[in-house]
């Protein structure tokens, strides 16, 4: 345990340099809808005033589309689409749950209805082993998150003899490479079986 501590404390430099690119990454892929609210609200304010200027009519529904848009947020909706998501009884949840599951359910309208996009999914057994294998990998992420504090009681004698005679650089890199790829297989299968999840108890809301 003090080895381990000794090459965390020598190695924290990298792994401070590794979580920061993946917290960069993160944050550009999280903040990129405020982005897209931010420019499409610009844009419906500013055809808007087109409109008042020159009194066309497609411009202020174009103004309209676009403050939709901002609102959900998404890029392949079509203005019916939107429309009944913001016309349904809970608008303010749905449009949250919707975010972040659209690339599992499209939106039918008349009524508001939630439908599986690929074929599989339709299939309650087929989801249901997608949460299971991503829980495997959950484990296995986790165990290999928590393996370089935990490796004199997790690791095989066998296996802890050959890592032993490794050079405290190797010992350090495989120490940052175990917390990395544990961390995202984590986090990856944790967000995957999540929206399947929102996807479902969204369905189940607006079952006609």
């Amino acid at each position: 345990m003090i080895v381990v501590s000794e090459l965390l404390l020598k190695y924290i430099p990298s792994m401070l340099a590794a979580l920061a690119t993946v917290v960069t990454l993160w944050k550009g892929w999280v903040y990129s809808s405020d982005r897209i609210y931010e420019q499409r609200e610009k844009s419906s304010k500013f055809i808007y005033e087109l409109y008042k200027i020159s009194g066309e009519e497609y411009l202020k529904k174009l103004s309209i589309e676009y403050g939709y848009a901002a609102i959900t947020r998404d890029n392949k909706l079509s203005f019916e689409q939107r429309n009944a998501l913001l016309t349904s009884k809970n608008p303010t949840s749905d449009i949250d749950a919707y975010r972040k599951c659209s690339h599992l359910l499209t939106i039918s309208c008349n009524p508001l209805r939630f439908e599986w996009i690929s074929k599989r999914h339709k299939f309650l057994y087929y989801r249901k082993l997608v949460m299971v294998i991503m829980t495997l990998v959950y484990i296995v992420g986790a165990y290999a998150f928590t393996l370089p504090l935990t490796y004199n009681v997790m690791v095989p004698a066998s296996v802890l003899n050959k890592v032993n005679v490794f050079t405290p650089l190797n010992k350090g890199l495989l120490t940052l490479y175990l917390i990395f790829v544990g961390g995202c297989l984590a986090l990856w299968s944790l967000n995957k079986v999540s929206k399947i999840r929102i996807a479902e108890n969204l369905r189940k809301n607006h079952i006609s």
